[in-house]
């Protein structure tokens, strides 16, 4: 059973790190997913008529989250309302409209329980990189006939789902599906042509 469903733990493990801060390791995630994942299987009971896999994402999502919820930054219920904030040493939530006097005060506070890993910010020539390789992205969106950019642009960057891209864009969503695997292949040649791995 484990073996059989790695990639349903997988599969959520990347749902999650995609709405949790850049700073959360996916194989983390996937660690937690497989204690969720062994709970499921020794919980499950087939005689209630429910499926597996039904039971099984729950559990697996929940104990990634939980394992989430145990870093001092994270904050499982703005996470659920889609949402997010860090929480500071104290268990105090730090959003982004606090004042940077307030800010400061948090940060100024010392917990001799806790102690905090410095904030490593990555290497310049990472930022650069990854900064020149969007502007690159951008300019090959920009240069796609008018649909194709469209459909890009609605979904990778308005967040917007296929069915509304392909509505907004005049097509139906099976071919808006196909359209946008065709273009970001192509989107993906350019890229590596271009020297971008």
């Amino acid at each position: 059973m484990v073996v059989l469903h790695q990639g349903l733990v997988r599969a959520i493990a990347w749902k999650v790190h995609r709405r949790a801060m850049s700073r959360v390791d996916i194989e983390d995630l996937v660690a937690y997913g497989q204690i969720g994942l062994l709970e499921a299987i020794s919980r499950f009971d087939g005689a209630r008529g429910r499926k597996f896999v039904t039971f099984a994402w729950h559990r697996i999502r929940g104990a990634m989250l939980d394992g989430l919820d145990t870093m001092a930054w994270f904050d499982r219920g703005v996470y659920e309302r889609g949402g997010y904030e860090t929480r500071g040493s104290d268990g105090e939530d730090e959003s982004a409209s606090a004042t940077p006097q307030a800010r400061h005060r948090r940060v100024g506070r010392i917990d001799t329980d806790v102690v905090q890993a410095p904030v490593l910010s990555p290497p310049v020539d990472e930022v650069l990189a990854e900064r020149e390789a969007a502007a690159f992205v951008l300019q090959l969106v920009a240069a796609l006939p008018e649909r194709e950019a469209g459909l890009i642009k609605a979904i990778f960057f308005e967040g917007r789902t296929l069915t509304e891209s392909a509505r907004r864009v005049g097509i139906s969503t099976a071919w808006a599906s196909r359209l946008q695997a065709r273009t970001l292949a192509d989107l993906r040649v350019a890229l590596v042509r271009a020297g971008f791995a």
